[in-house]
């Protein structure tokens, strides 16, 4: 009786009608957010792609270019292309951005390698020739376990390691660095947190090919939308005690160097290095500073 009267209330009366509709459209977008977050609808939305086509290695180096396989702690096996240091001189573990892999920044390697460095580049879960789906904590696990496999399996010292990240890839690295002490951190084209990149991304048209309404609506969108995803490099970034060099190119149009200049406001101790030339997809422009830097850490 109780329930037929409720419902009676909810379908014959104006404000019953009114309440019905807004109650359903509270359910709705309810029922949407959690499946955007649950149902995996925001890993796919930010780590894709990832199936970009891995090339053959063509480093030409006098040490041997290891194409090497370890396991996360919680089980996946990850891919690794590992180049040893020449005498005592560091390691520098290499992190890739989005939608990437490690054989599309061989020249990395090359020019690393070239100036006697150790080089690990790795590729997350999910990505390349790794096992797994990528998601945020899942990133930070890869990134430790290569820390592990070199000192473990490959004999590095913790503390003759370098960590260096590229866009995606600084956050992560970031993450571990707030954590631990290495013998430096570089960040290179690094983005504050994944909300602000979101917004830039919209607000500026590159997501949608700059259709003014809908940039307008999906900026709105990830202004508001609870994420899971952090990537929350400039809560981390003040954390770090090891030498930090930030890098950014003025000609950046996918992460802003006002980022870098906000991320180098956040730690007294970083170095902040800014290109006139460069962009978000190459990283040349960077490599002369990185030199600089590794041999003051010497």
């Amino acid at each position: 009786m109780f329930f037929s009267k409720i419902a009676e209330f909810l379908t014959k009366t104006k404000m019953g009608r009114v309440g019905t509709y807004f109650l359903s459209s509270v359910v709705g977008v309810n029922i949407f957010m959690s499946t955007f977050i649950f149902g995996g609808i925001e890993d796919k939305l930010i780590f894709y792609p990832i199936d970009k086509d891995f090339a053959q290695i063509r480093i030409n180096v006098d040490k041997h270019v290891q194409d090497t396989y370890f396991y996360s702690r919680d089980g996946f096996k990850l891919n690794g292309w590992y180049i040893k240091a020449h005498a005592n001189n560091p390691t520098i573990i290499y992190c890739h951005g989005q939608g990437e892999n490690l054989s599309q920044w061989q020249n990395v390697a090359q020019f690393l390698a070239n100036n006697g460095y150790g080089v690990f580049m790795i590729d997350y879960r999910g990505h390349g020739k790794s096992e797994g789906g990528p998601y945020e904590q899942g990133l930070y696990i890869d990134l430790e376990s290569a820390i592990n496999y070199l000192v473990d399996s490959e004999k590095v010292k913790r503390d003759n390691l370098v960590l260096w990240g590229r866009s995606m890839g600084g956050a992560v690295v970031a993450d571990i660095a707030s954590r631990n002490n290495f013998k430096a951190v570089i960040l290179e084209s690094t983005f504050t947190n994944l909300r602000d990149e979101a917004i830039h991304l919209t607000s500026t048209g590159i997501l949608e090919s700059k259709l003014g309404f809908w940039s307008s609506l999906s900026t709105k969108f990830v202004r508001y939308i609870p994420l899971i995803t952090k990537f929350s490099t400039d809560k981390k970034i003040c954390k770090i005690t090891s030498p930090l060099l930030i890098g950014g190119s003025k000609n950046d149009e996918t992460v802003p160097v006002a980022m870098s200049y906000k991320l180098e406001s956040l730690n007294p101790k970083a170095k902040l290095f800014v290109s006139e030339t460069g962009s978000h997809h190459e990283s040349e422009w960077f490599f002369p500073e990185v030199k600089d830097f590794l041999e003051s850490i010497q």
